[in-house]
């Protein structure tokens, strides 16, 4: 079966991930992009272009599954706003892996460091830096200031004995997977967007395993995070 994502109604963006793992779930094997008119809000045409070959033409191989270019009529329909309430109805999905080996390191540090998106829930960088270097973690920058291959970054997740980092879409992604995570909703943007998008405050995604958390702090301190990594330990 094929599922279709129209980059003219839906965006170019890590929400990709969400969506895929519905439409699976539904039957789908396939995944076609229609790139025609794509949908901007925030981004440029060509923002919309390094989204897609970076993001969202690598993306079906984590699940298994070919993505090609086209317009091929959708077979399967769901929206990625539908997972939180279709899994907290008792439904499950087939969790998103590496498709390379995963890299052997104690930790990643995600940074998100969005100029056109949402800026005020961006990671304190500085501390951040100073937290991944204190527990020897290799930081993953914004794909905008170094980018990093889809595929070699959740090498990189499989690989770790923990990944943190705040609320990006990265993260989320991750949380799809069966790999260890700590997400910050580090800022009162991060809060609001969170609870919007039917994230109860205190709470973690209803999918999330015993190994993967939401932390409900601000990221205004090394000693914060470095209390974060005690306490899951």
């Amino acid at each position: 079966m094929i599922a279709t994502y129209k980059l003219s109604e839906k965006l170019a963006s890590f929400e990709f991930f969400y969506w895929l793992v519905l439409v699976q779930s539904q039957g789908a094997t396939k995944v076609v992009f229609d790139t025609r008119n794509p949908k901007l809000k925030n981004f440029t045409p060509g923002d919309v272009k390094r989204r897609f070959y970076s993001i969202l033409e690598p993306g079906p191989a984590l699940a298994g599954m070919r993505g090609y270019i086209g317009s091929t009529q959708t077979e399967v329909k769901a929206t990625a706003s539908d997972l939180i309430p279709w899994v907290r109805a008792g439904n499950v999905f087939k969790r998103l892996r590496s498709i390379k080996p995963p890299v052997d390191c104690l930790y990643t540090v995600t940074i998100r460091d969005n100029r056109a998106g949402a800026p005020g829930r961006n990671s304190n960088r500085e501390v951040w830096t100073q937290f991944a270097n204190q527990i020897g973690a290799v930081l993953i920058d914004d794909y905008y200031d170094k980018p990093i291959h889809l595929h070699d970054r959740v090498a990189l997740y499989a690989g770790a004995k923990m990944n943190f980092g705040v609320c990006n879409g990265p993260m989320h992604m991750l949380s799809l997977t069966p790999y260890p995570m700590a997400m910050f909703v580090n800022t009162e943007s991060a809060r609001g967007s969170s609870i919007k998008t039917r994230l109860p405050a205190g709470e973690k995604l209803p999918w999330m395993l015993s190994n993967q958390h939401v932390i409900w702090k601000k990221d205004k301190s090394v000693d914060d995070l470095l209390q974060t990594l005690m306490e899951i330990k």
